[in-house]
């Protein structure tokens, strides 16, 4: 068994949780302080292609951009030897047997956005704006709940929890949308939102619900959102923000001056 790096590590953690990342949201997360992006790039290759040429890693065939963006439009994903090399210093982490199909192209758009997410997070850390203290992909991102005499399962795509000027607590769940969805799909997940809300359980264990943030494509797709959510919901609509991905990161730090 090969010894990795702290970043070939985090390379493989970080691909246990999100399950899809791209060779430019790695370069972004972990080789950041490199002279230039193109740098960037080139270190997020050989540290993508020494795990993949130990087994630990795979790529998609599918390429980001197509093949002339080149290696560093690779999108990766952990195997199940990569896994069992995880679980040699955590026990609990499962070894699952992993769908070889190829995602869908929505299911790729999709995990790469949230992935995305992260990344805009972790850039923010970085740079001294926040202190990101969490980050959960799904299915960690989950919460159980009863309802009526079932149980439920509110299933965020990802729930942070975060810090601005070292005082103020912020807490996120996470939908992305990608305007595929109706708007009454979207209009009935909010209402699993309500549900959860009104059991009280993440209020107890943390004095406070997460403000449930929607990060759409467009203006157009924002607006649209926002007057069903104000529409239907009536007094609830207030637990929930509809922002551009182009808008996340102003968001965030926003926060801090409200």
């Amino acid at each position: 068994m090969m010894k990795l790096s702290d970043v070939q590590l985090s390379i493989l953690k970080l691909l246990k949780d999100c399950r899809y990342a791209s060779t430019r949201q790695l370069a972004d997360l972990y080789f950041a302080e490199s002279s230039s992006p193109r740098t960037a790039t080139r270190r997020a290759n050989l540290a993508t292609k020494t795990l993949f040429e130990a087994g630990y890693i795979t790529h998609l065939k599918r390429r980001i951009g197509g093949r002339r963006a080149g290696s560093g439009s690779y999108v990766w994903s952990i195997t199940k030897t990569g896994l069992k090399h995880l679980r040699l210093n955590d026990p609990q982490i499962q070894v699952r047997f992993r769908n070889r199909y190829e995602p869908t192209a929505h299911h790729l758009e999709h995990t790469l956005g949230i992935t995305q997410v992260y990344v805009e997070l972790k850039k923010l850390d970085r740079l001294g704006k926040i202190e990101l203290e969490a980050f959960s992909f799904e299915p960690a991102s989950h919460r159980s709940f009863a309802k009526f005499t079932q149980n439920a399962t509110l299933k965020p795509d990802a729930y942070a929890k975060l810090v601005i000027g070292n005082e103020e607590e912020f807490i996120f769940f996470l939908e992305l949308d990608k305007d595929t969805e109706s708007l009454s799909r979207v209009v009935n997940q909010c209402k699993k939102y309500i549900q959860y809300f009104n059991t009280g359980i993440e209020q107890r264990e943390t004095g406070i619900f997460p403000q449930v943030v929607w990060v759409v494509p467009d203006r157009k797709r924002q607006v649209a959102i926002e007057n069903r959510i104000q529409e239907e919901l009536n007094s609830y609509w207030t637990l929930f923000e509809v922002i551009t991905l182009e808008e996340f990161p102003d968001f965030v730090i926003g926060d801090s001056d409200e």
